[in-house]
């Protein structure tokens, strides 16, 4: 056995060594008991226990790329039973710096080290000095996060039209309304109309009145012309500063939260720029992008002051280049859960995210975490024609689309600028997503007492795929009869639809999550030559207190190897028959980490019930002509939804009276 041992360590890096003799002296020194999904989080709640080994060994790749490119920060997060004076003592004791409280979290405290130097591995000896106090719960060195604005311009000029052509039954004297055709109706390029109706909301009395709307990027400029009249301090701050003021550097690389913001509460007929969406909101801006990003600083600004902001808007996240796996660490996953459960007076906040613009190197959002979680509203994109721009990333966790620019016509985004300026020129996906959070400013102005899966609901049920239905394929019905794709979700957001629906919005039954688990899940093999197909049956937990009968999301946590992550395709279909692609291939994805519990979600099987038989299809699907094997070692299937039918249900979802199935439509 000796023998077996000292030979399975020769066969470990050199670099994740030392940290696996660090783990083994923690369970001879009975020290902190589990590490925590991300390598060095440390926990000593017992509920959350792992098997140490093989946990290690995974490294958790999905976290950073390229593990030898890691940089950790002098700030350790530490949460401590015994209030403000004992993590204090508690510092002084250890030898660290007592900092502050982490904002946001009761007993969960900042410390640095006196006389650190800096190195890109984590300092496990001052970690484990931590861990080994016995009012310590959980301790982790922050690691420095890439984090990137999802604004997509590939040409430094770009024309713009005035227009004249479309509809201008409401006039302003704004400058840059005449190019904002986002707002208005337009043409596909198969002649279909197309437009988010909203001035038609606008015309029902619904401009954003009473909602706080929240930007997370790299500041803003409150003092702005048209951005002034609607800022709110009370919804700001700066965490690079750590300051109330979240005023940007004025450069190109901190324009982004500007530009976010004027889409949304630009003042209208000041002569200045354009008009925003939710033109009577109040607008906020959490600085966070301008400096070292760490799990503490997205939590902290996730969970700022969350009974009272509505909307926190987020245009940004991990690398989209096709190879990166990459979600929320610990810290930020509480402080959504807790805007969710606790936000907004315990309606819920609405975060609402951009999908990515990783669609030239083959990227799938599923590999992001932030769209993977189920609390987040994920929009894409819609170019003027009605197409998927080139930039988009598709998978089943987009919940719908906002318009956004295509490099053939050049049509982009008018909105506000730092130094006081306009322009027309912002793109991507991060244009996308703060139109979607306007249109939800509209739907709390109709009705305040929505709740985050309200939201989420007239979403799906309003969002309009006919404009897109016959210039786009992949469209599927799935058996509640919705209409839904990889690349846009329920379809374009339609603000008209969404006051109206919301105004009479009656709230979804309490939501229930069931978990089907395989503690004897016998290993599976993929190779390149075949396709592995796994079949699991689920009641639904029918007959206990957390019974679904109609789905919202569902989300297939995976353990799984290959040698090259980027070849494996993943196809899921429900028990009603519906096909959801979990996962395309990316080309780019030369890992050989696999997936650690990984949760690719899907909202595509919204609607339908859960009990049956689930097939899981994987494939190598590359073409690579190389002989592969890996393995699935587990799966998790969670699912999430109601007991009791949404009253909405009662109605049929009705598409404009267009056929539907046609030959961009398939029907499972």
């Amino acid at each position: 056995m000796m023998i077996q041992f000292i030979f399975l360590l020769a066969q470990i890096p050199k670099k994740y060594l030392i940290s696996l003799i660090i783990s083994i002296i923690i369970i001879i020194c009975n020290g902190c008991e589990t590490f925590h999904q991300q390598l060095w989080s440390i926990n000593k709640n017992k509920k959350e226990t792992v098997t140490l080994l093989p946990k290690f060994l995974q490294l958790n790749d999905n976290l950073q790329e390229d593990t030898e490119e890691e940089e950790y920060d002098n700030e350790w997060v530490v949460e401590i039973v015994g209030g403000l004076e004992e993590a204090k003592d508690i510092a002084r004791a250890v030898g660290y710096k007592f900092i502050a409280p982490v904002r946001g979290f009761n007993d969960v405290y900042i410390f640095s080290k006196e006389n650190y130097r800096k190195k890109r591995k984590a300092d496990d000896k001052s970690t484990l000095a931590l861990c080994h106090h016995k009012q310590v719960l959980w301790v982790e060195q922050q690691r420095i996060h890439k984090r990137f604005k999802r604004d997509y311009i590939t040409q430094t000029s770009v024309t713009t039209r005035n227009d004249t052509n479309y509809n201008n039954k409401i006039f302003f004297n704004d400058p840059f309304w005449s190019q904002q055709w986002n707002l208005k109706s337009s043409r596909t390029i198969s002649g279909e109309p197309i437009s988010m109706h909203v001035i038609k909301a606008w015309e029902l009395g619904y401009t954003g009145k009473g909602v706080v709307v929240t930007i997370l990027d790299d500041g803003m400029q409150h003092n702005h012309t048209d951005i002034i009249r609607n800022y709110d301090p009370h919804a700001s701050y700066d965490l690079n500063d750590n300051d109330p003021d979240p005023m940007p550097k004025f450069n190109k690389m901190n324009r982004h939260g500007t530009r976010c913001a004027g889409e949304i509460v630009m003042t209208p007929n000041n002569s200045f720029c354009g008009v925003g969406i939710a033109y009577d909101a109040k607008i906020g801006g959490i600085r966070m992008l301008d400096g070292k990003i760490t799990d503490r600083i997205e939590a902290e600004a996730l969970n700022y002051n969350i009974n009272y902001i509505d909307i926190f808007s987020a245009s940004w996240g991990p690398m989209d280049d096709g190879k990166t796996v990459e979600g929320p660490g610990r810290l930020t996953q509480k402080a959504i859960l807790k805007g969710i459960q606790q936000g907004r007076n315990g309606k819920g906040v609405i975060y609402v995210w951009a999908s990515g613009n990783g669609g030239m190197q083959d990227d799938d959002c599923s590999c992001d975490g932030y769209m993977d979680s189920i609390y987040t509203l994920s929009v894409s994109s819609v170019t003027e024609g009605g197409t998927s721009p080139w930039y988009a990333e598709r998978c089943a966790a987009t919940l719908t689309s906002t318009f956004s620019n295509d490099h053939y016509d050049k049509q982009m985004i008018a909105t506000t600028d730092i130094e006081n300026k306009c322009t027309g020129t912002f793109a991507g996906t991060s244009a996308s997503a703060p139109m979607a959070a306007a249109i939800v400013a509209l739907g709390l102005d109709a009705n305040p007492s929505l709740t985050w899966r309200d939201v989420q609901h007239i979403t799906v049920w309003t969002s309009d795929p006919m404009p897109l239905l016959n210039v786009n394929n992949g469209w599927n019905k799935n058996a509640r009869g919705l209409l839904v794709n990889s690349h846009f979700g329920f379809g374009l957001m339609d603000a008209s639809a969404f006051v109206t629906v919301a105004k009479t919005w009656k709230n979804v039954p309490a939501q229930h999550a069931c978990t089907t688990i395989f503690p004897t899940f016998s290993k599976r093999e993929i190779n390149d030559k075949s396709v592995t197909v796994i079949k699991f049956q689920t009641d639904g937990c029918m007959g206990q207190k957390n019974e679904i009968n109609f789905l919202e999301h569902i989300q297939l946590v995976l353990d799984a190897y290959y040698p090259i992550r980027g070849h494996l395709s993943i196809l899921i279909i429900s028990p009603e028959g519906t096909k959801t692609q979990l996962l395309s291939v990316r080309r780019r994805d030369k890992s050989s980490a696999g997936f650690q519990h990984w949760p690719f979600m899907s909202v595509h099987t919204w609607g339908e019930n859960p009990r049956g038989i689930w097939q899981l299809h994987i494939e190598d699907k590359s073409m690579a002509n190389k002989a592969m094997t890996g393995a699935v070692n587990n799966i998790t299937l969670i699912i999430y939804g109601t007991k009791e039918e949404p009253k909405h249900y009662k109605e049929i979802k009705h598409y404009r009276g267009k056929q539907l199935l046609n030959s961009n439509v398939s029907k499972y």
